[in-house]
């Protein structure tokens, strides 16, 4: 897989923002619970100006088209340093290919490196895709509001995502 991994970066603006547009409604759905055609100019920026450290945002860009094709992030829980909330889009045709498992492993070494030791996903219970990547990962649910949350240890992750 023709794959390079690395931070997101504020020149990417514009290659999440056409990842976005390239996703379908429905992924749209799963990643921000709502189905706007385009990311707004505030969003870009929060999403990737980032931190490193508190905000960690990993891409995956197809070097044959270096078109940026999937998006893995954390952000750190204020309450609890060592926890943090983790979110991804992959775009529709890399689905199912691999680009979330490489990101998840990249960013579970980010994330140890930053000492934080597991990461939380809350996840609809519609979004069947990323509720069985989570269980084949041997995360475990709880159902809070109609949400299902997963805890990840980083290191049963890693592991995991690595075999």
């Amino acid at each position: 897989m023709p794959l390079e991994i690395r931070p997101i970066r504020a020149d990417d603006a514009a290659c999440l923002s056409d990842a976005w547009v390239r996703s379908s409604p429905e992924s749209r759905h799963r990643r921000m619970n709502g189905t706007l055609a385009h990311l707004r100019p505030a969003e870009l920026r929060y999403l990737t100006q980032v931190d490193h450290h508190d905000h960690e945002a990993l891409v995956a860009i197809d070097r044959d088209t270096d078109r940026l094709i999937g998006v893995m992030r954390y952000i750190r829980t204020p309450s609890r340093p060592d926890e943090a909330e983790l979110a991804a889009l992959v775009v529709d045709d890399w689905q199912r290919r691999g680009v979330a498992t490489a990101l998840l492993a990249a960013l579970c070494v980010h994330a140890r490196g930053d000492g934080i030791e597991r990461f939380r996903a809350i996840v609809s219970p519609e979004n069947t895709p990323a509720l069985a990547s989570l269980r084949r990962l041997g995360a475990r649910a709880t159902s809070h509001d109609g949400e299902l949350h997963f805890l990840l240890p980083i290191e049963s992750t890693l592991s995991a995502a690595m075999s």
